[in-house]
């Protein structure tokens, strides 16, 4: 038996049932994959035309969206507006997922579908 420097005796020769063993050359088990569900309409929609501003604070992307308005004048000219129409709050790493999905979405576009001209007809 060892003895411990506060005089309470353990036996070390055998695992104590009631704590992890850090030896233990067991894997972790990967982490689940993420698990998405959809919300229907409850999530808003945004669009957008422009990103007006963006930056960080305390660690955190930010990013004001804003779409094209356009306002007819009293003289019947049309004056061009922006209005903000959403802002972005998120950590560096949505950030990164958010450019990743923005980056991937427009080269879909110019892949050529195999049903194209079945999903364009209408009923």
């Amino acid at each position: 038996m060892a003895r411990r420097s506060t005089g309470v005796s353990r036996d070390l020769t055998s695992p104590d049932p009631g704590s992890a063993r850090l030896t233990d050359p067991e894997n972790p088990k990967p982490p689940p994959a993420i698990i998405y569900e959809d919300t229907g309409a409850a999530a808003p929609l945004v669009y957008f035309d422009i990103v007006a501003a963006y930056g960080t604070m305390h660690g955190t992307i930010e990013a004001e969206l804003a779409t094209r308005i356009l306002v007819p004048r009293p003289d019947g000219a049309t004056e061009v507006k922006f209005l903000s129409s959403g802002r972005l709050r998120c950590s560096p790493t949505a950030a990164a997922h958010l450019r990743n999905a923005l980056d991937a979405a427009p080269k879909m576009i110019e892949q050529p579908q195999a049903n194209a001209v079945a999903t364009s007809t209408l009923n």
